[in-house]
């Protein structure tokens, strides 16, 4: 069972849901990467996406990480997979 996602770690002001753009990555049938941005239909090569990465242990969330670089609205959703070590 997968656990809902716990946007308490996020280091941003207001809830999850009042962002106008938001995306879903996944890696076969677990969800890797959420992104979001307060820009409506934000290009995914723009640099105004916020990202976190989910590690799995089995089917169980067991990490929410947050880029290298901080927690800023300055990533593009099509890098994504760059800014985590």
């Amino acid at each position: 069972m997968t656990r809902p996602l716990d946007f308490s770690v996020m280091p941003i002001r207001g809830d999850a849901d009042d962002f106008l753009e938001k995306r879903y990555a996944y890696n076969g049938s677990n969800l890797e990467y959420v992104g979001w941005s307060k820009k409506p239909n934000c290009p995914t090569d723009s640099e105004l996406w916020y990202v976190i990465k989910l590690s799995y242990s089995g089917s169980s969330v067991v990490r929410q990480q947050l880029p290298d670089e901080g927690p800023f609205f300055k990533y593009t959703w099509d890098d994504r997979a760059t800014y985590f070590s």
